[in-house]
């Protein structure tokens, strides 16, 4: 028996060295038990970037292993593999030319060789970095230092084949990760300062007004009938000479940039003048003296690639023309609201039909799409379940680069995922999301990825539930009804407190937690602007009635500031968004003095009623003892031009002696100042008496930007239990306006005093 039992276990031993053995030969060893067993090949004279393979190669197999290959000019015959990086060795040793087109690369496996190639710009570099995340299982989450697994030994399959060019000539990702350059090589992401010569918004690059606009304003627009220097005139032959010899000179400075830009400023005011009128009456907009003009300028430059922007103005298709096979338009998403994918949101059928026609005018299409809360970079954005989809449609529809406008390089929210997702997408728009999403969660975050998981999925649904309008220019007041309100953002807040906990002794992952709890933490900030009393806003009530700012509030403030900053941030708003503006703006608020009013808490009626799209605090608004600041969007109330009436109850019987409101001047946003105020009271709610009125001048600003404007009327002390409020102001835009006249002027109000 003891026999028979040593004889089958001497075969099993057998058995399973000749399977081990068989397993080796199944593989090429690189490392074997920290022993090389490979060498680097590069080229007698390597490129720069064969010779930068090579190096990132090395350094990465030394990191995971501990053991670091050589790099030879030829095989030292010492080593029985060897892993080759240059198109040469390929065509030299396979005996055939590879076509890898733009970016892509090949990595075979031949008779226990490794042969790396790839084809134009870095695809030899790209082919490398492939090779480590997926062979060698390592990642690049974000601007951090890449993680590496530690191994022994590290092997490739001995059939091992990888080909792949992407499907996309351009792709940027624009969020703080991209600001590192080995982030932007491993993911094969693009910024427009290495490719463009010329970026975005440029007419007044190439031909600025403070140079050319006052001995020639033929030069720039004819708007609302006159020159101005609002976008330029395209069909004066002029500027299209100017336009060839500034692009003839910047390309000589610059010849290694692959596009440059002609395109409109951000902004309407295209010219009207009669060459203009005439072929945009052709083209059927203002596209087609663009897309003429665009033609025009690089038919001077075969051999170099244009860009121009479909946007605003300029966003349709024209009907004649085409542009030239060296000219690239970018259409642009900004019209698109996120709380559904780009191929189904009802905001998005014009962007669709607009992508249909362009390209059946062009097959060189780009798109800019954008994927934050310009308003709000770190309120939660919860577009997390889109990325991918909505590249994938892009490409599908025959769209050939994506400038994906993120937060840039600020801090905004989950950026690293966003960033992540949008490169694997952009890379290869079939790639699995949920299969990419759990790999990053669970590298990113650890122990506590599920928490983070499940953070996300609320948020997604929540959206859904609420019918939110996730808005680009949204902010956290106007998603307080929505998929940020009271009820939500307590559920948001105790998932990642429960994630905290399952990284507590981790800090690095404890890290990344706290940094996705400030987007909940200026949300709520944002919304205490609106709560006034309310035990989440920042003020509370005092005694004898009196308003005061809630202690420690201004620490509260600080203390965000602090934790943004070491995270990051460094702007939390595309506009006057930097930390310090944004304590300065919170300085203001809380050293206004909330003083008491008659009318504090009494809910007026109005004719007509206000713009639902900015409700702020609703019927309250004008008395709830908050004050508006410069932003809009935040305790206005919005009326469309002409009168407005206003009428409060009060509580009892008063006598008062002045009416105190607030209005916003801001121009760019088509807020003005009224004409006239006519106060009126009445004891019985049906029959009005004047009792004061104030006649106001037109108030030109000196400067640009928003400015508030308290207005105070002197009344005759009478008794009243009624107080009705005529604002007059035009319906037409005032003679100074220089922007564009497609629309009508608006009034905003804010809080009415009276005392």
């Amino acid at each position: 028996m003891m026999k028979n039992a040593n004889y089958k276990l001497n075969l099993f031993v057998l058995v399973g060295l000749l399977f081990i053995s068989s397993c080796m030969a199944q593989q090429v060893d690189i490392v074997r038990d920290k022993k090389v067993e490979t060498e680097i090949v590069i080229p007698l004279r390597p490129s720069i970037l064969e010779r930068k393979a090579a190096l990132v190669l090395q350094d990465y197999i030394k990191r995971i292993t501990g053991a670091q290959l050589a790099i030879l000019s030829s095989p030292s015959g010492k080593k029985k593999h060897n892993l080759f990086v240059g198109n040469s060795f390929y065509q030299q040793r396979i005996g055939k030319k590879v076509e890898l087109g733009s970016e892509g690369f090949e990595i075979i496996v031949r008779d226990g060789q490794v042969y790396l190639t790839g084809g134009s710009g870095k695809g030899l570099l790209y082919g490398v970095y492939e090779l480590i995340e997926k062979q060698f299982g390592a990642r690049k989450y974000d601007q951090g230092p890449a993680w590496v697994p530690r191994r022994s030994n590290l092997t490739l399959p001995k059939d091992l084949f990888l080909r792949y060019a992407p499907p996309l000539r351009y792709r940027e990702s624009y969020y703080p990760p991209s600001t590192d350059g080995e982030y932007l090589d491993w993911h094969h992401l693009h910024r427009f300062e290495d490719l463009w010569g010329l970026w975005g918004h440029s007419f007044f690059k190439i031909i600025p007004p403070e140079r050319y606009f006052k001995e020639h304003p033929e030069y720039f627009s004819l708007t609302n009938g006159k020159r101005q220097a609002s976008q330029l005139c395209l069909t004066n032959p002029e500027v299209q000479k100017i336009a060839i010899a500034y692009f003839r000179a910047a390309i000589a400075d610059n010849p290694d940039a692959q596009y440059w830009s002609i395109a409109p400023m951000d902004g309407r005011g295209h010219c009207t003048c009669d060459r203009c009128a005439k072929v945009d009456a052709e083209e059927g907009g203002p596209q087609g003296s663009l897309i003429r003009f665009v033609n025009a300028v690089a038919a001077h430059f075969p051999e170099q690639l244009f860009t121009t922007l479909a946007y605003g103005y300029t966003a349709e298709a024209p009907k004649r023309s085409k542009p030239r096979e060296n000219v690239y338009v970018m259409l642009s998403t900004i019209d698109v609201t996120r709380q559904q994918g780009i191929a189904t949101n009802p905001t998005a059928a014009a962007f669709r039909r607009q992508l249909k026609q362009w390209s059946q005018r062009s097959p060189n299409i780009f798109v800019w799409d954008y994927t934050t809360q310009f308003t709000a970079y770190l309120s939660p954005f919860p577009m997390y379940d889109q990325y991918r989809d909505n590249i994938a449609y892009m490409y599908r529809n025959g769209v050939k680069g994506i400038f994906e406008h993120g937060s840039g390089a600020t801090l905004g929210d989950m950026s690293a995922f966003a960033s992540y997702m949008q490169a694997k997408s952009l890379w290869d728009p079939t790639m699995d999301q949920d299969q990419i999403a759990a790999d990053f969660l669970n590298g990113y975050y650890g122990d506590a990825a599920s928490s983070v998981k499940d953070y996300m999925k609320q948020l997604i649904a929540a959206r859904q539930s609420n019918n939110t309008i996730l808005d680009i220019y949204g902010n956290p007041i106007s998603a307080r009804q929505g998929y940020l309100n009271e009820h939500d953002i307590n559920r948001y807040k105790q998932i990642l407190e429960e994630a905290k906990k399952k990284v507590i002794h981790q800090p690095e992952f404890l890290t990344r937690i706290n940094t996705l709890g400030l987007g909940l933490e200026y949300a709520a900030l944002e919304q205490a602007k609106s709560y006034g009393v309310h035990p989440l806003g920042f003020l509370q009530q005092l005694a004898e009635g009196k308003l005061g700012v809630a202690p420690h509030w201004e620490a509260r403030v600080d203390r965000f500031l602090e934790n943004a900053l070491k995270a990051g941030g460094r702007e939390l708003a595309e506009v006057n968004g930097s930390l310090e503006e944004y304590r300065n703006q919170w300085l203001r608020i809380t050293s206004r003095p909330y003083k008491t009013s008659l009318l504090l808490g009494q809910i007026p009626t109005f004719r007509p009623v206000y713009l639902a799209d900015y409700p702020a605090n609703g019927d309250h608004t004008l008395s709830d003892g908050l004050l508006g600041d410069t932003d809009y969007s935040y305790n206005w109330l919005l009326f469309n031009g002409g009168n407005v009436e206003i009428i409060f109850p009060l509580q009892q019987e008063q006598i008062a002696s002045r009416v105190q409101l607030n209005f916003l001047l801001d121009p760019a946003h088509y807020l003005f100042l009224p004409n006239k105020i006519q106060v009126e009271g009445s004891e019985d709610g049906r029959v009005y008496t004047s009792i004061g009125m104030q006649q106001l001048s037109e108030y030109v600003p000196v400067e640009r930007g928003a400015v508030v404007h308290p207005i105070s009327v002197e009344i005759q002390q009478r008794k009243m239990r009624y107080l009705r409020i005529a604002i007059s102001f035009s319906d037409e835009l005032p003679d100074w306006f220089d922007g564009g006249r497609h629309r009508k002027p608006l009034v905003a109000i804010d809080e009415v005093r009276l005392e």
